[in-house]
């Protein structure tokens, strides 16, 4: 069995920080399955084209191929069904469904602007122009004026999070007392940010940043060390 997953990078290639990207990564740790992976930069979608499209993340399983984070986890659950589940049954997919759309809709809308000159930073000179001028063309205004004062953003993020917390109180995990791929959705959000940026987007009174220890620790064996001891 060969599993590699393929990864957004920044110039380091150690240095991976897609949010869909970490969902998938996590999926494959949380199954205890071994996988290798392929760091692809903005630049590279010629590594893509054996899948047919240009986005990350893709998973070759010997010779099938899946891209989308979501299907990707629908497959290892289908898959692989002696591991850990991703949806221990259909509530709990059909949760994650809808919690992974407001994540991506609502919650990443004020993470990005927190983040995007960082990840700039994180580019090589090539890459800057291309992520300079898409991003540009997509928000109309400069990457500066974007991602001016990142911390006005940290209030609204945090605000957001009520739900969250009100589940949080009464469980370990947003799954109960195990985690499932609703908890994948949400760290891959956060290491989002926890890979390009130093920025205390937590309360560390917060019973979410209590979350996030948990995750990071029961996780650590996939996320970069100096992610895992950042805050």
């Amino acid at each position: 069995m060969t599993i590699t997953l393929y990864e957004l990078s920044a110039a380091d290639p150690n240095t991976r920080f897609s949010l869909h990207c970490w969902k998938s990564h996590l999926a494959l740790a949380h199954k205890q399955l071994s996988f290798q992976t392929e760091p692809v930069g903005f630049l590279e979608k010629h590594k893509l084209a054996f899948s047919g499209q240009q986005l990350v993340p893709v998973l070759q399983d010997n010779e099938l191929v899946i891209s989308d984070s979501w299907d990707i986890a629908v497959y290892l659950d289908s898959a692989y069904p002696e591991g850990p589940q991703l949806f221990p049954d259909e509530a709990s997919r059909a949760q994650a469904e809808s919690f992974n759309r407001w994540l991506d809709n609502v919650l990443a809308q004020h993470i990005r602007p927190m983040i995007i000159l960082d990840i700039y930073e994180q580019l090589d000179e090539e890459t800057q122009v291309y992520f300079r001028q898409s991003r540009e063309e997509k928000f109309g205004r400069s990457l500066e004026e974007v991602g001016a004062n990142p911390e006005k953003n940290i209030p609204r993020l945090r605000a957001e999070l009520d739900s969250i917390r009100d589940i949080l109180q009464d469980q370990h995990y947003m799954g109960g007392q195990q985690p499932d791929y609703s908890d994948m959705c949400l760290m891959g959000l956060f290491l989002w940010i926890s890979c390009v940026s130093d920025i205390e987007f937590l309360e560390k009174s917060d019973v979410v940043y209590a979350w996030y220890q948990r995750m990071l620790k029961l996780y650590a064996q996939v996320i970069p060390e100096a992610v895992v001891n950042k805050y």
